[in-house]
């Protein structure tokens, strides 16, 4: 279910608790107490997701409290709001003058009339002021349609309090993403599904604040930038290079996300040479903790070709893991 389903569900459910309460003849709790301790962000335009941290958000239902920006003594009616936790409010700015500073006041039951208000004050802006979404970080950062993507960074709840919207290169609307089920969105996470028509390049996300903002790093999709994880088969590459002298190193890596590093750290090596029958190993080696490797082999005179082989192997004792074969490109010495 939705935020906003969730909301408007709860705002119905007050209603009723409201009428019980006044049918029975009961008082509402005397030992429900609000606090704001504070506000992020604490600028910003119509539209812009509010949190409040405090106290006692849900000592009562939301069809029994009242929330609103203050400032002269004056009221306004916030846009809307849902209480995440008992610690945490989100509150969308109604239409508020800009260059104006106000506090959040939220009014129930127990506090009612004056309500409480925060010592931390909003600054109305009519630009983006605090207000717009960031990227920080996705993971993973290469993966095929269909895989989970979360997306890390601030301001990334809409003001219909679901998450921003959020679409992969090239973004066209077959790029959009849809959000995960159940909807674990947050102001700081996204949690979304990579769509089937996409392309390599930067994450771009929208809120009804300013205008999209993008990741900057590329998002990258198999084949050939990564090979998903397989199960027990385990894709890697190898680097190679080597000169005049016979001096061969490189380096072997996991193609996974996430990487899988068992298949690059003290894995085996043969360094071959190209011959009329095919390639012959002259060199064999092991690679480090950080798969890097090097070897010296005998050169022959006249310029010959080299390459860098990882053959396949099985790890454990049961084999439980697959590292599959990887070939470095020809080069020639």
């Amino acid at each position: 279910m939705s935020l906003v389903k969730r909301n408007i569900g709860r705002r119905v459910a007050g209603v009723g608790v409201a009428v019980a309460l006044m049918v029975l003849g009961l008082q509402a709790p005397a030992s429900a107490t609000v606090t704001i301790t504070a506000l992020s962000p604490t600028s910003g335009p119509d539209d812009c997701v509010v949190v409040a941290t405090g106290t006692g958000f849900k000592d009562f239902v939301a069809a029994q409290n009242d929330v609103d920006f203050v400032t002269g003594g004056v009221g306004t009616n916030a846009a809307d709001f849902f209480a995440i936790s008992d610690t945490t409010l989100w509150v969308v700015t109604p239409a508020l003058t800009p260059g104006a500073s106000y506090t959040l006041r939220v009014t129930n039951p127990a506090n009612a009339p004056t309500g409480v208000s925060s010592t931390a004050t909003f600054l109305a802006t009519t630009g983006v002021g605090g207000c717009a979404p960031t990227i920080t970080s996705f993971t993973p950062t290469c993966a095929a349609p269909g895989a989970t993507v979360v997306i890390t960074g601030t301001n990334l709840i809409a003001s219909d309090l679901l998450g921003a919207t959020v679409a992969f290169s090239p973004y066209g609307g077959a790029q959009v993403a849809t959000h995960t089920v159940p909807d674990v969105d947050d102001v700081t996470s996204l949690s979304v599904v990579v769509p089937s028509v996409l392309g390599d390049g930067p994450i771009g996300v929208a809120t009804d604040v300013g205008p999209a903002v993008f990741s900057t790093a590329n998002f990258l999709t198999p084949p050939p930038d990564c090979v998903p994880d397989t199960g027990n088969d385990h894709a890697r590459s190898i680097t190679f290079k080597i000169k005049k002298s016979g001096a061969a190193s490189g380096v072997v890596s996991s193609t996974e996300d996430p990487a899988f590093t068992d298949c690059a750290a003290a894995v085996p090596v043969k360094i071959q040479r190209k011959t009329s029958g095919g390639w012959k190993t002259v060199g064999k080696a092991t690679t480090t903790d950080t798969g890097s490797y090097s070897k010296k082999v005998k050169n022959k005179p006249g310029k010959q070709k080299f390459r860098a082989l990882a053959p396949k192997v099985g790890l454990g004792d049961p084999v439980t893991d697959n590292c599959l074969k990887a070939k470095s490109a020809t080069r020639s010495a």
